[in-house]
């Protein structure tokens, strides 16, 4: 007890600055990275896949989806985020969520161009593995426009006729259909494992 009274000061100290060391531990180190909102309810829709099997936003419900619109004609953005998503599909099949827990969607804006056969050396192109849990899809090119703009994506044909101006977002749908982030495909730091880690805070 003597030493007790003797050392009650410097004993006090140390337990104080092991108070605010937890403290900060937990505030920011393990801090608990804070829930994504929910943005919108994702539009329904129904296409067909490259082989011309049926996919909709219902027959995909229970998965967290990653939806990319795109263009194989495309100059510049399209390429490299489909890239990107194809390393995210090797990472998500590596822990065994590819297709179970999680699927990719490409929808093709430009139609009349994007044949099944365009759209396949587009994937090869881009290291995209069509049918193993990725689904790229082709419909009107006004209902894939459309369908763009109600998730919150612009997609603008230029007056030529040859190309798009367009957002280069992918959208983010947990497993309910509600739409919870617009992840920026250009972002020059956007990694293959950021989009697989809020895939994973969905799961």
């Amino acid at each position: 007890m003597a030493i007790m009274r003797k050392y009650a000061f410097q004993i006090a100290v140390l337990a104080l600055c092991v108070a605010m060391g937890i403290y900060l531990l937990f505030t920011y180190v393990w801090k608990p990275e804070a829930e994504l909102s929910v943005i919108k309810a994702a539009p329904a829709f129904e296409m067909n896949d490259i082989d011309g099997n049926p996919v909709s936003l219902a027959s995909t419900d229970g998965k967290v989806r990653l939806v990319y619109y795109y263009f194989a004609n495309c100059p510049d953005v399209c390429p490299p985020t489909t890239f990107l998503l194809a390393e995210a599909q090797e990472k998500l099949r590596e822990q065994g969520k590819l297709g179970s827990d999680a699927e990719l969607i490409s929808i093709t804006f430009d139609p009349e161009r994007d044949s099944p056969e365009a759209i396949r050396k587009f994937a090869e192109r881009t290291s995209a593995e069509p049918g193993d849990g990725w689904h790229f899809l082709r419909g009107g090119s006004d209902e894939t426009i459309g369908l763009a703009k109600e998730m919150q994506i612009a997609i603008v044909k230029d007056p030529g006729g040859e190309t798009f101006s367009h957002m280069n977002y992918i959208v983010l749908i947990d497993r309910e259909g509600q739409i919870r982030q617009l992840i920026k495909g250009s972002d020059e730091n956007l990694s293959a494992d950021y989009i697989v880690e809020q895939v994973n805070r969905l799961l």
